[in-house]
């Protein structure tokens, strides 16, 4: 029911800008989204990838990241 409200636009804007963040916000905001995406899997009734799916796209998105970062958010 919340996912007929949803402006999907918005989320990809939100991967989309994910560049701008600065290296503490990118690792905090990747492992929110991991913690979001283990939630997802584990629902056994109904297992979503709708979180992992993203946290792909906002791998692809920051790759130009300093090895540093990287180190920190794997």
């Amino acid at each position: 029911m919340i996912v007929q409200h949803i402006d999907f636009t918005k989320i990809d804007l939100i991967i989309q800008k994910s560049v701008d963040l600065d290296a503490e916000a990118i690792i905090d905001f990747i492992t929110n989204l991991c913690q979001v995406s283990r939630e997802e899997l584990n629902d056994i009734e109904n297992p979503r990838k709708f979180s992992l799916q993203r946290i792909v796209e906002v791998a692809d998105f920051n790759m130009g990241r300093i090895r540093f970062v990287w180190q920190k958010i794997w």
